[in-house]
């Protein structure tokens, strides 16, 4: 009895499967991630200013949700890296942007001068029974005060200017709100200081002077103020 020995041919192998043949897995690029990193990128602009301190926040809220949609969906988002490093920019920017900001607020007070702020000039109610103007401004007559605020956009010459109008809203700055009397200021510098228009909060210090009877503005949008101050300290 004769024994036969098989020889398995080399083209009788396994199948191979081919990646066209099985359906592939669809990931996408979680949006809240890219959102993060856009928000952390704009919150750099959080040093220029405190209002601008709400874009990290929405760069952590953001990269936040998207790390709790990639772990709740791993086979369909992708992101986790996107996340990570708008989360941390916006961090970053919040926590030193704000330790910026207390530190000079602690110390941008010059000697001599009480800081004030706009809400500290409005009336506590409007109507017709509302007073003009608070009792405060009354008692700030006179006295040298330190104010921060923005320059309203002038009608004309908006350069080395030494007179122009400052308010406390960002919105009634830059984006032409309708302020009362009471929201706003003129300013004449009597230093050798001017003042460019801009978006940049400015810190002006000098004598407060509160007009009973509301002054005619140097500007036509603002037709009346109730508040003047003879600036000796801008910047």
């Amino acid at each position: 009895m004769s024994n036969t020995m098989t020889k398995e041919s080399p083209l009788e192998t396994e199948p191979v499967k081919s990646a066209f043949t099985e359906e592939a897995a669809y990931q996408s690029v979680c949006k809240t991630a890219v959102a993060s990193v856009i928000f952390g990128v704009l919150g750099l602009s959080a040093f220029l200013t405190q209002v601008f301190m709400l874009l990290p926040i929405l760069g952590i809220i953001f990269g936040l949700l998207a790390y709790k949609a990639i772990r709740a969906y791993p086979d369909e988002l992708v992101g986790k890296g996107a996340a990570r490093v708008g989360l941390l920019l916006s961090l970053v920017c919040l926590i030193a942007s704000g330790a910026m900001h207390s530190f000079i607020y602690a110390t941008e007070v010059p000697e001599g001068y009480r800081r004030i702020s706009f809400a500290e000039l409005k009336p506590s109610s409007r109507g017709i029974d509302a007073t003009e103007y608070p009792k405060r401004a009354e008692e700030l007559d006179g006295e040298k005060i330190f104010i921060k605020g923005y320059v309203r956009p002038p009608s004309g010459k908006k350069y080395n200017l030494k007179s122009f109008i400052m308010v406390g809203d960002f919105g009634d700055c830059c984006f032409g709100g309708d302020p009362a009397a009471t929201d706003v200021v003129a300013v004449k510098i009597n230093c050798d200081d001017t003042v460019n228009y801009g978006y940049g909060l400015r810190r002006i210090g000098g004598k407060f002077k509160l007009n009973t009877r509301a002054q005619r503005s140097h500007e036509d949008d603002i037709p009346r103020v109730y508040y003047e101050i003879e600036a000796d300290y801008v910047r």
